[in-house]
């Protein structure tokens, strides 16, 4: 709570210029800007890998058991950010794994000007894709499957947060407000 009050109290007397450098330099380290480019929006998820099947789910644990005893080989759905800059372009980051270490996130992808997000209706309309996986930053939100479509065709899906962050929005928003 003190360190809110700082941070709000340290707002309360910056510009918005100041601000929305302040919120692109916290988002920043996760992707790899162009010159002039600053993040203006960004969420949080896991990456999505698709519906299980019984056997892949069996031989995942199998997998994960044996894999437990060798230092640095883990299986794990990464966790991932996107992030919106001030150009257009949508960027993903994605956590990889250091000698069994989580929580080291490098940049994945770059996705064209006029990228649209796309929620699970509209990608796979009466299919089945998995049960929604537990949200690793805020256990009382449930995620959200989003898939991300760029002009060139290139595309991406991960389950995000809803309560994303975007310059000049007011409290939480969800990519498809952004993007939809």
């Amino acid at each position: 709570m003190y360190a809110r009050k700082k941070v709000m109290a340290e707002a309360a007397n910056m510009t918005p210029e100041q601000l929305e450098q302040q919120f692109s330099d916290l988002y920043a380290p996760y992707y790899e800007l162009q010159p002039g480019e600053r993040i203006i929006g960004n969420w949080s998820g896991v990456e999505y890998q698709g519906p299980a099947s019984t056997a892949r789910r069996v031989a995942g644990g199998a997998l994960n058991a044996a894999s437990a005893a060798v230092i640095g080989v883990s299986t794990y759905v990464p966790n991932v950010h996107v992030g919106l800059t001030n150009t257009g372009r949508v960027l993903v980051s994605r956590e990889y794994s250091d000698f069994g270490k989580r929580g080291n996130f490098k940049h994945h992808a770059a996705l064209d000007q006029g990228t649209r997000a796309f929620n699970q209706d509209a990608s796979y309309p009466g299919q089945d894709i998995g049960s929604r996986p537990g949200n690793p930053f805020n256990p009382l939100v449930s995620l959200e499957f989003i898939q991300l479509r760029s002009p060139s065709g290139d595309t991406y899906e991960a389950w995000l947060s809803p309560q994303g962050s975007r310059q000049g929005q007011q409290g939480f928003s969800s990519i498809l407000q952004s993007l939809g």
